[in-house]
């Protein structure tokens, strides 16, 4: 009677577990060289150089608009070139990456709350973590959103809406400016919130998402007045409710979601800027005096929004430090009750 004998299977965790050890390694190693640099570049005045302000939405959107307009000032103030070079996509996570892996410290944000705040939550794979990889600077401008919808939806108020789209579930696509921003979180949780069907079509900018449902391939979006109020006057869009506390003097006729009977669901789009992690606290003092100087003399600063519903701030780094983290709690808690993920 013969055994059988066991056959030897080598173990390869420990090649596995080394070359785990190896890429961690790296990883720290690129972190320890990223944050040498930076402390190099932060020891010497600034700038040195070209300043880049990376812009995570196309030409003509409201954070491209105040880069042009406040590059100028900046420039003046500093005796450096500063350059508006856009990166749209990705819900702007690809300019702020670009902004959190300058080792140089020259390059500043103007950034909408996705990217500093909920990114992470929603791609636990991101390359950079906004709770750590960028310095407030300041936060420019608060705007409440307008939901706007083409006009062949028979709806002219928000109740006429959440009607319509629960009559034809899945019929209604709404557009967005990127994953994680707050066009899309909030109808997310507006959608979990009232049982609502809707597709989402994720866009690069408000001007391509207002083309797009003016000629009716999606049907709603929370857009900003700036994008929505000439195609609102024409009749080419519908404005059934908007997203601020009162109503906004360029559209008085269009009730807040608090009158629509949605209390405490108020949310705003804004634009801040922020510096690569390491940016010394005192230039982030002076950038951001800089810019609020800028936006309180010069009309041509504010890129035409005072006509827009925008509320112009220019706040300082500390103000901006504690609006990031309230909008990261809030819409953070969103997406983890939600389940909200997005992969790159």
């Amino acid at each position: 009677m013969s055994s059988a004998i066991p056959q030897h299977r080598p173990n390869r965790r420990p090649a596995r577990l080394a070359l785990g050890h190896l890429r961690r390694r790296r990883v720290v190693g690129a972190s320890l060289a990223l944050a040498a640099a930076r402390s190099a570049a932060a020891q010497t005045p600034w700038p040195q150089r070209t300043v880049r302000l990376l812009v995570g939405l196309p030409p003509g959107g409201q954070a491209d608009l105040l880069a042009r307009g406040l590059a100028p000032h900046l420039a003046t103030a500093f005796g450096q070139p500063f350059i508006v070079e856009n990166r749209p996509g990705a819900g702007g996570t690809l300019a702020a990456a670009a902004v959190a892996q300058a080792h140089d410290l020259h390059a500043l944000g103007f950034v909408l709350g996705g990217p500093t705040t909920t990114a992470r939550a929603l791609n636990p794979a991101l390359s950079y973590d906004p709770a750590r990889d960028f310095t407030p600077i300041t936060l420019i401008t608060r705007v409440p959103f307008v939901l706007t919808v083409h006009p062949a939806l028979p709806a002219r108020d928000w109740a006429g809406f959440v009607a319509y789209v629960k009559a034809h579930p899945g019929a209604v696509s709404y557009a967005s400016i990127g994953p994680g921003t707050v066009t899309h979180l909030g109808m997310e949780e507006l959608k979990a919130r009232l049982g609502l069907d809707m597709p989402h079509v994720a866009y690069r900018g408000f001007p391509p998402a207002t083309l797009d449902l003016v000629a009716g391939r999606v049907q709603a979006m929370f857009n900003v007045p700036s994008a929505a109020l000439p195609q609102l006057q024409d009749g080419r869009l519908v404005a059934v409710v908007q997203t601020g506390e009162a109503r906004l003097p360029t559209l008085p006729g269009v009730p807040t979601f608090a009158e629509a009977g949605l209390p405490d669901t108020a949310f705003f789009g804004w634009t801040g800027v922020v510096g690569p992690a390491g940016f010394p606290r005192a230039m982030a003092e002076r950038v951001a005096a800089v810019i609020r100087a800028a936006l309180e003399s010069d009309p041509a600063a504010r890129g035409g929004l005072d006509l827009a519903g925008s509320e112009i701030l220019g706040t300082t780094p500390a103000a901006f430090a504690a609006h990031q983290a309230r909008e990261a709690a809030r819409w953070n808690a969103v997406v983890a009750r939600l389940g909200l993920r997005v992969t790159d």
